[in-house]
């Protein structure tokens, strides 16, 4: 995906033609930043974009039952979270939310450390049951030292929808 966000946003999506200097091909940054990698900065980008992608989308699993389907309930097709209006208002509702927040991110964010995903219900900002608030940390893997981040989930529970907000990758 990010090559394809790359090639978007330096606007040569389209150009199809190959540069040759004497009888190779040229290599250009984006073909070079696929053979070494990416800087950290771009990499946060990539990060920040994909994470707000997964807070925001709604699995397939929410409206179709896959249960014949194990293939497709653990394949990129059921990209997203799942259904959260079953969850009732309870004190346990804050569990179950952080649990599939969890299991959401191992399954779909290879790039987060799965041992370090940490989700903790934030009890200050919760002004009515409607909307409870998490906080999200983990580590994503870069080389040389993994990278730090966290964030906030924000989940409006009469609206059964999450999103991220306040995403930091400390340096």
């Amino acid at each position: 995906m990010h090559v394809f966000r790359a090639a978007r946003a330096s606007g040569d999506a389209r150009k199809g033609d190959a540069n040759y200097q004497d009888g190779a091909r040229e290599v250009t940054a984006r073909s070079q930043e696929r053979r070494t990698g990416t800087d950290e900065g771009t990499l946060r980008r990539h990060l920040t974009a994909d994470l707000a992608s997964l807070m925001n989308t709604i699995n397939l699993d929410a409206v179709v039952p896959l249960d014949d389907a194990p293939y497709v309930s653990k394949s990129v097709i059921n990209f997203g979270f799942g259904d959260m209006s079953e969850m009732s208002d309870s004190i346990h509702a804050g569990n179950q939310i952080a649990q599939l927040i969890r299991e959401t991110l191992i399954e779909h964010e290879p790039r987060l450390i799965a041992e370090t995903i940490e989700i903790n219900l934030n009890r200050e900002d919760q002004e009515t049951t409607q909307r409870l608030s998490f906080d999200v940390s983990a580590e994503m893997v870069a080389t040389p030292v993994d990278v730090p981040l966290d964030f906030v989930a924000e989940v409006d529970m009469g609206a059964g929808k999450i999103q991220m907000t306040r995403l930091r990758v400390q340096t």
